[in-house]
């Protein structure tokens, strides 16, 4: 912290502010200097200005759609997808032959900078909401300390009496997304409490009917995390016909989408199928195009659960361009779990193996020991019709060894055990290996693990 000022104040160095800015630093690191921006200092917050106008920017805007015609699959999936394929097409084309570069304007930092310090702090809790959202897929750690930052805003903000209202909304939503950071974090009771807050603030709002559609939404996926499916159903419903009366497709389609995700969840791909087809068919692709992939990707897996691997593959196939642009070091191995997936049930064994390896391998390199054993145990099934039962023993032994290491649920545990008896006693069958996967998978998901896409 570098020292300057007439009483000799530390004030952060501009090299602290960009590390900061950029999320480089840890949560242990960063605090001093929150602490040091929240307690009013001009000359930091004029002084990173510049910086933050390049960091809190969204960007260029996704490009449009191409507009090229070309022939479908005969599913009648497809077609509904169609725009979405297009879309990652003409961002792979662009990758390849990137537009002409056109000089860059330095901003006018004057005429944006908003008049008097209680607007400048409300704008700064707007962008750092907004800055919620983007950071969501690629920088848990950012997203929590942005999250932060505006409700400590939200919170000190003096709003005049004809403003008050206005403010408790603002606050809402700043609490609102912290919530979700949260969510997204595991660490549910903090959401929990965080949501609940929100609420609170929104009774003394202007009471905006977009604004509960918010909430009621993130509430949704918090009750689809705890595993309280039905009471996620029922607010998401309520969003829907809020948004759909707005007139705002792309968010209705969002809810769709939400809807689809909590089915899946729930062991219900049947109807998940439905709920993500009809969300993916009305969804701007250009306005969140991350939330496409998840779609496409929960699709896909219901697709293969519910004995549809060729559609699930030609799909597949047809949205590889999603995963290169969008994706994630842990979207591709949840994409090559996905497509040994589909190999193992279309019979192409030796092709199974291998992924199913490839996946086992980076989720033990990651130290991500129950997602190994689920992969584990979508290899047990393949090496189970080849009658290969010695190394579905060893392969078990090793996941009861890990599970005990790391005091995994003792449900997960249990019915690895039951699993393993059957196996040492030739009872194991298909249906018996099923019934533990899907046990496990009903472990895994209390609470949410964030390992691969998630909405």
């Amino acid at each position: 912290m570098a020292t300057g000022g007439e009483r000799g104040e530390r004030h952060p160095s501009a090299a602290e502010l960009e590390r900061f800015l950029l999320g480089e630093m840890s949560p242990r690191q960063a605090a001093p200097i929150i602490s040091h921006l929240l307690s009013g200092c001009q000359q930091c917050r004029t002084g990173m200005a510049p910086l933050a106008s390049v960091v809190f920017s969204t960007g260029p805007l996704a490009p449009e759609m191409a507009h090229s015609s070309g022939s479908e699959y005969d599913f009648p999936i497809f077609k509904a997808l169609a725009s979405a394929r297009r879309y990652a097409s003409s961002l792979v084309r662009e990758a390849d032959d990137p537009p002409p570069q056109t000089p860059e304007k330095s901003p006018n930092l004057e005429a944006l900078k908003p008049a008097g310090e209680a607007r400048y702090e409300w704008d700064r809790c707007e962008t750092l909401i907004e800055q919620c959202r983007h950071l969501r897929y690629s920088d848990l750690e950012g997203m929590i300390l942005a999250a932060s930052l505006a409700v400590t805003l939200a919170e000190r903000i003096s709003a005049s009496q004809g403003e008050s209202t206005e403010l408790a909304d603002l606050q809402a939503r700043a609490w609102a997304e912290l919530g979700n950071a949260h969510r997204i974090a595991d660490d549910l009771i903090s959401a929990e409490t965080a949501i609940t807050r929100a609420v609170e603030r929104s009774r003394q709002g202007t009471g905006d009917a977009l604004l509960l559609a918010r909430l009621m939404d993130l509430t949704a996926s918090l009750y689809t995390d705890q595993r309280r499916f039905e009471e996620a159903r029922v607010l998401l419903d309520q969003v829907y016909q809020i948004y759909e009366h707005a007139g705002d497709v792309h968010a209705a389609a969002r809810t769709l989408i939400s809807k689809g995700v909590s089915a899946n969840y729930s062991l219900q791909p049947e109807q998940a199928i439905g709920f993500l087809i009809a969300g993916i068919r009305q969804i701007d692709p250009a306005r969140d195009p991350r939330l496409v992939l998840v779609a496409l990707h929960g699709l896909l897996w219901c697709l293969v659960d519910t004995g549809r691997a060729v559609e699930a593959q030609a799909l597949l196939e047809g949205v590889e361009d999603l995963y290169k642009v969008h994706g994630e070091h842990f979207d591709h191995l949840k994409r090559i779990w996905l497509d040994a997936r589909i190999a193992s049930h279309l019979g192409q064994e030796e092709r199974a193996e291998r992924s199913f390896r490839q996946v086992h391998e980076g989720y033990i390199g990651a130290d991500l020991a129950y997602d190994a054993a689920l992969v584990s145990l979508d290899l047990a099934a393949l090496w189970l019709r080849q009658g290969r039962t010695l190394e579905i023993k060893e392969l078990i032994d090793e996941m009861i060894t890990i599970f005990r290491a790391r005091s995994i649920q003792r449900e997960a545990l249990g019915a690895l055990l039951m699993l393993k008896k059957a196996v040492e006693t030739d009872q194991a069958t298909a249906a018996l290996l099923r019934t533990v996967t899907t046990e496990l998978w009903r472990a895994e998901r209390s609470p949410v693990r964030r390992t691969g896409l998630s909405s």
